[in-house]
């Protein structure tokens, strides 16, 4: 009797094991080059003093195909923008535009000030989890700390330094 209850107790713990997990996700972090490669383009433009908007730009296709209306796990596949720490970020789904056939673009304005604290992240699902393709804003917008120069405040200052 005791051997068939450790016969049944492995056998579901092997098919709680075998099914499948969502949450397997790696994370790949990515450079300006890496991101050239990949197809994903970030513009950047002022908005104001001390803002900048900043958009996201990629093709339905390659490692990308699941944002397409052919992709199985269209569900899945968002771009996720992440503001603040590390072990604590708040985190939203952008709403993509679709205005361009077969391209995706997301935009946001922050503070310049606040762009070391804020990364977009491109979900790609996998049947199994996915990749997290992450693009630290920073790395990707020119003089990102440094404010737009106010001619009232210093009139030798040129406003064309801002970007």
């Amino acid at each position: 009797m005791k051997t068939i209850f450790n016969i049944s107790a492995v056998a579901v713990f092997l098919v709680i094991a075998a099914s499948p997990c969502f949450a397997a996700w790696d994370v790949a972090l990515v450079s300006k080059e890496e991101a050239k490669e990949l197809g994903l383009e970030v513009r950047t433009t002022a908005a104001g003093a001390n803002h900048v908007t900043v958009e996201l730009e990629f093709k339905m296709e390659g490692k990308f195909q699941e944002f397409s209306a052919a992709g199985k796990f269209t569900d899945r596949s968002r771009v996720e923008l992440q503001i603040g720490e590390k072990d604590s970020p708040l985190i939203a789904a952008l709403r993509e535009e679709r205005s361009k056939p077969g391209c995706i673009i997301v935009s946001f304005t922050a503070d310049r000030g606040q762009l070391d604290k804020i990364n977009l992240s491109v979900m790609v699902p996998e049947p199994l989890g996915g990749t997290a393709y992450v693009l630290r804003i920073k790395d990707f917008v020119a003089q990102a700390a440094k404010p737009v120069a106010d001619p009232k405040a210093d009139p030798k200052a040129d406003p064309k330094d801002a970007l």
